[in-house]
């Protein structure tokens, strides 16, 4: 009988810790880099099987648990051509970077339970576990029938043809309703390149600044926003020519005046960063990165119609940057423009995150809670736990004010308590009330959450 951390399988128990890594390095590979949603939809089957509920897995929960769309409203649709996408990239990823991976992720044809194939290079093997699932493998086909399937084979790929040149002469050819941006060729290697050619010290800033952007979020972690402000510093020691580096530490900047509790503090980081903005702009006034950094400093400064202006300004020039869509989602959000900051967050979006966590999850969460749409934004900060985003204090406050706003206060009440236990000295007045533009937004949020039991006493 295998312990409660390992699978049970034919060939003998493997740890679940092991599964785990397997899908760890498939999501965090660059050959799902920008696969946002295939991302959520392995990690939700791999953690429903690992925790013993791959039999329940079916195209109705995948659809409701990572999707948010019911499926009689086109959710069943959407997971069965995702499944396929999936299927495609896991075979992609491990005939490429996955090759020498020892445990293989696969979501065979007829189900959508995950079956894990233990794998040696160069040794064929058909040891699998496959998990749980109420999906019966599809039968084997008679050798005696295979010149009727090659048949109809045929037959349904001369119809599909038919139907495309259809219509497409018809100019009404179905649409896509997602772009993944993982299905173009990653010009990662192109950029670098054209980065060395320009100086080495370029691409060794480039890289300096990479590593910063991932501490801008939890906005909330001051430690973080330092520590990023110092590589920033860096990269622009390294090479003054480099726009992104004046970039990033003005947002590092402007997060640090956001949370400062001392009024001549913020007023010192706020100039700065307002120097380092300019700069950006001045270096590369067609980046929305560079105007990303204006917009920032100008929301962390109050001044929210300027603020909202150079976001604006900043997505028109780089509609797929995720960095600039995540700033971008704040201050839509911050400033009561909900809707707006759903679109900038909508996980559907086509974005280029460069391989950093998904902070647009948890802005999704906050726009659909201010929208009333409460049990979508319990959903999207549970999926944004799930791929590795930035969780912090915030995560916490939202999700338990969401909960409450839901009428489950048990739940709400036991995220406070984990909230107050990890961060005791968190005080969520002082710091909602920074970043809201409107004090009925903020109230909204700070009533939910004294109704669920937090104490609003400094």
């Amino acid at each position: 009988m295998p312990a409660a951390n390992e699978i049970e399988r034919e060939n003998g128990p493997v740890s679940k810790r092991a599964a785990r890594e397997a899908l760890d390095r498939v999501i965090n590979s660059s050959a799902f880099e920008n696969a946002g949603r295939l991302q959520a939809f392995l990690s939700y089957v791999v953690d429903e099987s690992l925790a013993d509920r791959g039999n329940l897995i079916a195209g109705k929960t995948i659809a409701e648990d990572v999707y948010e769309r019911e499926p009689d409203d086109g959710g069943n649709s959407i997971v069965r051509v995702d499944a396929g996408r999936l299927r495609r990239k896991l075979a992609e990823y491990y005939d490429d970077e996955g090759a020498s991976d020892p445990i293989r992720i696969h979501v065979d044809s007829g189900g959508y339970a995950p079956r894990f194939e233990l794998f040696s290079p160069g040794v064929s093997t058909d040891k699998t576990l496959e998990a749980e699932t109420d999906q019966s493998p599809p039968p084997t086909i008679p050798s005696r029938r295979a010149g009727d399937l090659i048949g109809l084979l045929i037959l349904a790929g001369l119809a599909a043809f038919a139907l495309i040149l259809w219509y497409s002469r018809a100019g009404d050819a179905p649409q896509k309703p997602f772009t993944d941006l993982s299905a173009t060729p990653s010009n990662a290697v192109a950029t670098r390149t054209a980065l060395a050619e320009k100086s080495v010290a370029t691409l060794q800033a480039a890289n300096l600044a990479e590593k910063a952007s991932e501490l801008l979020f939890p906005i909330a972690d001051a430690n973080h926003q330092k520590l990023a402000t110092a590589i920033y510093r860096e990269a622009i020691a390294v090479d003054p020519s480099f726009s992104g580096g004046y970039a990033g530490a003005a947002h590092s900047l402007g997060t640090l005046a956001l949370i400062s509790p001392d009024a001549d503090l913020a007023a010192e980081l706020l100039s700065e960063g307002s120097e380092m903005a300019k700069k950006a702009i001045d270096l590369d006034p067609l980046s929305g990165w560079s105007h990303s950094a204006a917009a920032w400093i100008a929301f962390a400064g109050r001044d929210y119609d300027t603020a909202l202006e150079a976001s604006r300004r900043a997505v028109s020039l780089s509609p797929t940057d995720g960095q600039v869509l995540d700033f971008s989602s704040v201050i839509a959000a911050m400033t009561g423009h909900f809707e707006e900051a759903l679109l900038l967050a909508d996980p559907e979006r086509p974005r280029n995150s460069g391989g950093r966590h998904p902070a647009y999850l948890n802005m999704y969460g906050v726009a659909n809670y201010h929208i009333g749409q409460h049990a979508r934004a319990i959903v999207s900060f549970d999926n944004a736990v799930r791929m590795g985003g930035p969780v912090s204090e915030l995560t916490l406050m939202y999700k338990a004010a969401a909960q409450q706003a839901a009428g489950r206060t048990s739940d709400a009440r036991d995220l406070l308590d984990e909230l107050q236990e990890t961060w005791p000295a968190f005080r969520p007045g002082p710091v909602v009330k920074r970043f809201y533009q409107n004090s009925e937004d903020a109230g909204q949020l700070l009533s939910d959450l004294a109704a669920a039991g937090w104490s609003m006493e400094p």
